[in-house]
């Protein structure tokens, strides 16, 4: 990858007298509005865009899938049921807001695998859909050899394009007949097994052709916010608990298996970054609680064998315990924006947000309110949550070089959305605020490797094509490249010459 020369001083915008050393985080207070494009990176850094299987494959209903649980809260194939957002209704309305179809990769990704090689593209991230491979969720109902064949084929393509695949197991696709009263999804022991089965059968099947493997993607996402349990004061915990032992039961079958000659494996966990607003110490307490609270609870396991202390202190027995033999691991790891804390004794604020009422939950619980001030907003992007802050970026990987012994590390997603109109228009394929918000973070990303020793080997763009954006349906496009819904022709953006 070449960054477009562009000479630029790094000016803080404000650096309140003993602010950082009352804090002792990387020059915090000096929060630059420019950056400078210049230098390169570590020889063998890995650059790389990436998709997910429900974004982007479609196909439903085809090759012996079975439904997921996304086709259930999207209403794919019928009206919306079980659903947790009214993703029509947040899209905008009306129209066809699921990933049924989505981009049609499923039946074009030889053009697309062509379309990554004429871009110059030499790694790729995506996902392998569970419920097509295993349509029922378990060994015991049957590979749907069709599906399997079809990833065969996409790692095939990709390989002989000289492409080096990166493959997600699981990126949200829970199979629905695991999503049942009797199967509570992640809230149950019987999935962990579940997953430890499609997790062998995949490394037994692709792990002499793919080196590098994710098991989850974003457990945060799909656990703290992600179903309304039916007990909020025990629920995201336990399923949060479970997609670790699970984690941990798919690292054992990948060293057990020929996918560990030679390949790696790891755990996706996302996070924006958590500035305090002011020196007070509450502030600074309620920014590191909300770290600890989002990232360190799936890192801290890993590498320090147990959840962090403020959330030991905080739940008691609300909060499983864990064995020695099932913490060990990787670590990727998914930034987007950054914002300030502000200490909120009784989580009000997200306590409302999320419908939870005054009982206990993992908002309540969190005690902590993320703020977007004025020294936030260099550029809003069309998602709401989402700003561009690449001064986070920097802080956020320091932070991790310092609680967990700087650990390898890949930044897997990384991306900024724009409005989802229907056109492939002059601006939207031009592209600039998508290049500025690229060109700025790996301007972080490089003072981080190179002033403060931060081990990361690689980065990759989120994301590789316009899909499905989950609960927000087609009305955002983080692509690197214009996916016309209607004809399914793509239009690289300037983004994707960039990259």
């Amino acid at each position: 990858m070449a960054l477009t020369p562009e000479s630029a001083s790094t000016t803080p915008l404000h650096n309140p007298s003993n602010f950082s050393a009352a804090l002792g985080l990387p020059y915090l207070g000096d929060y630059p509005r420019t950056y400078t494009h210049e230098g390169g990176f570590p020889a063998g850094f890995v650059w790389g865009s990436g998709t997910a299987a429900y974004q982007i494959e479609g196909a439903w209903n085809e090759g012996g899938r079975g439904p997921s649980i996304w086709d259930d809260f999207s209403g794919a194939g019928g009206p919306a049921h079980e659903a947790m957002v009214k993703v029509g209704a947040i899209a905008g309305g009306g129209g066809n807001h699921s990933g049924a179809v989505a981009c049609d990769h499923y039946h074009r990704y030889r053009e697309d695998v062509q379309l990554m090689a004429s871009l110059g593209l030499r790694h790729y991230r995506f996902s392998l859909s569970w419920p097509r491979i295993l349509p029922n969720g378990t060994l015991a109902g049957g590979v749907n050899e069709e599906g399997a064949a079809f990833y065969d084929a996409l790692i095939d393509a990709l390989i002989a394009a000289k492409i080096e695949p990166f493959v997600t197991l699981y990126h949200w696709d829970l199979p629905s007949a695991l999503q049942t009263a009797a199967s509570p999804g992640w809230l149950s022991a019987g999935t962990v097994r579940h997953f430890e089965d499609f997790a062998r059968l995949c490394f037994e099947r692709w792990g002499g052709k793919v080196r590098r493997w994710v098991t989850f993607n974003e457990p945060w996402t799909f656990t703290a916010p992600g179903n309304p349990y039916a007990d909020v004061r025990t629920g995201p915990y336990l399923a949060g608990h479970n997609v670790l032992l699970a984690h941990a039961a798919a690292v054992r079958a990948f060293r057990e298996t020929a996918a560990a000659s030679g390949g790696a494996i790891g755990i996706t966990n996302n996070i924006d970054w958590r500035e305090p607003l002011t020196a007070a110490p509450e502030d600074v307490a309620a920014a590191e609680r909300a770290r600890e609270w989002w990232l360190a609870w799936f890192c801290d396991p890993i590498w320090r064998g147990d959840y962090p202390p403020s959330m030991r202190a905080s739940l008691g027995e609300r909060l499983p315990t864990f064995t020695p033999s099932e913490l060990e691991s990787l670590q990727g790891l998914n930034h987007y924006g950054s914002s300030f804390v502000v200490a909120q004794p009784n989580g009000k604020h997200y306590g409302k947000h999320y419908g939870e009422g005054n009982g206990e939950s993992y908002w309540r619980d969190y005690e902590a309110l993320a703020l977007h001030s004025e020294e936030m907003k260099e550029e809003a992007a069309a998602s709401a949550w989402l700003y561009s802050v690449p001064w986070g970026l920097r802080k956020l990987l320091s932070w991790v070089k310092r609680r967990y012994g700087n650990p390898p590390l890949y930044v897997t997603e990384n991306g900024w959305s724009t409005p989802g109109n229907d056109s492939a228009s002059s601006a939207q394929v031009a592209d600039g605020s998508r290049v500025r918000f690229l060109a700025n973070y790996t301007s972080e990303l490089r003072r981080a490797i190179y002033e403060d020793g931060v081990d990361v080997r690689g980065y990759y763009a989120w994301s590789l094509l316009d899909n499905f954006e989950w609960e927000m349906g087609y009305s955002e496009r983080f692509g690197l490249v214009y996916t016309d819904y209607a004809t399914q022709r793509r239009h690289p953006k300037a983004s994707a010459r960039w990259l």
